[in-house]
């Protein structure tokens, strides 16, 4: 008879893959990134933050508390270049998906011109 054993959930936030990176740019200890990660999915919980937005807004607010903890900007400052910036890897994406359906199509069309027809009997 198999015994199973019970796994309890952890119900804190979890944390970004990145988290380790941040810490260590910011020269902080991983341990104080996740505090301040806690710190700010609490804060952001607690307020009225539309659920779409909220994962987006956290990791934004969290970049700007690890730069205060470091005393120094984590990513520099730009003006105008984050909108432009991703909307030039938006529109690299969609060309990359656009190869990708006309290549799909471009199969199923010669799979079909290349299939001999089945005749009635």
């Amino acid at each position: 008879m198999k015994t199973s054993k019970n796994q309890n959930v952890i119900a804190s936030p979890p944390y970004p893959e990145v988290l380790p990176w941040f810490a260590r740019r910011a020269k902080i200890s991983e341990e104080r990134a996740k505090a301040l990660w806690d710190l700010t999915c609490q804060e952001l919980n607690a307020s009225e933050t539309n659920a779409t937005d909220l994962p987006k807004a956290q990791m934004a607010q969290f970049i700007e508390r690890i730069g205060q903890e470091a005393g120094l900007p984590v990513t520099p400052e730009y003006t105008e270049q984050p909108d432009q910036f991703a909307w030039l890897c938006r529109h690299q994406a969609r060309l990359g998906d656009m190869a990708l359906v006309a290549g799909g199509a471009f199969a199923k069309f010669w799979q079909q011109a290349m299939t001999m027809p089945k005749l009635a009997r």
